[in-house]
């Protein structure tokens, strides 16, 4: 059984959600002895992210070791869960291909 399978459907009321990246992300910081209490993490205009409540799929890909420790260093840095940063990190490399392909049908 994975994690993920044991969210909640609905959020009971009066407390803030998170998604289970961040709780996943926080049991990985408990274990290192860092932990971040994710559900009273208040959040700032920066942190909400529109295309988190989109409908999501799992994803299963490669990364080099080094491209791991990259990751984790910068989820460490920044506070954010791995798959966010990768989710900003594709968004935003793919706004430069999609500025040339409006112009090439121009």
């Amino acid at each position: 059984m994975a994690l993920t399978d044991l969210k909640k459907k609905s959020q009971p009321h009066g407390k803030p959600g998170f998604t289970a990246d961040e709780f996943i992300d926080d049991a990985n910081n408990y274990a290192m002895g860092m932990p971040r209490i994710v559900s009273l993490r208040l959040q700032t205009a920066e942190d909400v992210d529109d295309t988190t409540r989109l409908p999501m799929r799992h994803a299963t890909f490669t990364l080099s070791q080094e491209a791991i420790e990259a990751l984790t260093e910068l989820s460490l840095a920044t506070g954010e869960p791995k798959s966010k940063l990768i989710r900003k990190l594709i968004l935003q490399a793919s706004k430069p291909v999609k500025r040339q392909l409006a112009k090439k049908k121009k």
